[in-house]
């Protein structure tokens, strides 16, 4: 079976608050996150645009999204867990050295 090799990819610079195009991401070894379009062509998304991108409008939950506890909240018994395992691991005493 022949396979090519991806070239080089492109970089897109997408304006401030543009959603990223539908699809799936991939990340390379070193963290840099990139889609692929059909036609074989790889998009990078740097650090810096992503970052920018989670206090864009678009990545906001819509404001009169209705309370469903487990869905678009968490149940009020699993944050009664948590914050007793945070409290617990917090009050653990640390043994002292015996030299």
């Amino acid at each position: 079976m022949h396979r090519d090799i991806p070239g080089p990819g492109k970089r897109l610079a997408l304006p401030d608050g543009a959603p990223l195009p539908p699809g799936d991401y991939s990340t390379t070894p070193g963290g840099t996150v990139f889609g692929t379009t059909p036609g074989g062509t790889r998009i990078i998304y740097d650090r810096k645009f992503l970052m920018e991108c989670r206090n864009s409008p678009v990545a906001k939950t819509p404001p009169d999204l209705p309370d469903i506890p487990g869905v678009t909240s968490p149940v009020v018994e699993e944050l009664k867990i948590e914050n007793n395992h945070v409290q617990n691991y917090d009050e653990k005493e640390i043994p002292a050295d015996r030299g």
